[in-house]
């Protein structure tokens, strides 16, 4: 998930359209992090040392790292742990955004520099980073009593899709309207609070999410894609219920629907919009 945190960061931050994030998302996976963006990243070099180096190697017959030692840029212990560095995906989402000219070093080193200190990393959990990059973006009543359950429900939902449907999320706003000629996929979840929870697009996107969660070739809105996406929120609630239990809150799933037009109306409506990578989602939250 870390290189959603970042993709969503640089999303946040106007430095890259939506477009080009799901672009570098997609192809960060067959990238190989280069040990001038591992350097960077570990702030043994800068981005102008790792420049020089680049244009050394354009007159010299030698790797980065050797080039590196040789110039006393890094010292042999510094190049071991580079070597040994587990290329995690924020270095691939980082080296992609290079690769595709959307950065400059210098541009990545200061964004990644930014990040991590409005992160804080070393003290806050995956989740709850998550969490704040939601509440920084999205800003929902506080007057409502159930505010926090509904930047816990997207964060839980986010991680569900990356999970589940292998999709690359990122949230983009909040959501005003909906077409109420798509279908909704919805359920409740009611016990010590009341949570409708639904979600729609466009046909194409459901069914390139049903196929994902199912494994099955679904060509069409048919029953097969109705179980597949609903039970897809099925399985994302009950994740939610059972974190819920955990924190001394029961709620008690109730049977997922798939229907044209929005199933719930509540005192309380809140959606927020979602590019998925394949088209734009709306995930609606309605309390009691």
């Amino acid at each position: 998930m870390f290189s959603q945190f970042f993709a969503q960061y640089i999303l946040n931050q106007g430095l890259l359209t939506p477009t080009q994030v799901q672009e570098v998302l997609e192809s960060r996976r067959a990238v190989q992090v280069k040990l001038g963006v591992l350097a960077i990243n570990q702030g043994f070099l800068n981005a102008k040392q790792v420049e020089e180096i680049y244009r050394l190697q354009h007159t010299i017959d030698k790797r980065f790292g050797e080039i590196a030692l040789d110039g006393g840029y890094l010292s042999e212990e510094q190049l071991m742990i580079l070597l040994d560095t587990q290329e995690n995906s924020h270095l691939k989402f980082g080296q992609t955004l290079v690769d595709k000219g959307f950065m400059t070093l210098a541009q990545l080193e200061h964004v990644l520099e930014d990040y991590k200190k409005q992160s804080n990393l070393g003290g806050q959990s995956d989740v709850s980073v998550l969490k704040e990059r939601i509440r920084t973006q999205i800003n929902f009543s506080p007057e409502d009593e159930n505010v926090e359950l509904y930047y816990d429900y997207i964060s839980l939902f986010l991680r569900a899709m990356v999970r589940f449907l292998d999709a690359s999320p990122l949230l983009i706003s909040i959501a005003h309207e909906q077409d109420q000629n798509r279908w909704f996929v919805s359920q409740s979840m009611m016990g010590d609070v009341t949570l409708h929870s639904s979600f729609t697009a466009e046909d194409s996107v459901l069914l390139t999410l049903a196929r994902s969660y199912s494994g099955e070739e679904i060509c069409e809105m048919n029953e097969l894609a109705f179980d597949s996406i609903g039970e897809f929120l099925n399985v994302a609630n009950g994740l939610f219920c059972i974190n819920l239990s955990n924190v001394g809150l029961d709620l008690d799933l109730q049977p997922q629907t798939v229907t044209k037009g929005a199933a719930f109306k509540g005192k309380s409506n809140y959606a927020v919009a979602i590019d998925t990578g394949i088209g734009r989602m709306d995930l609606i939250m309605t309390g009691a």
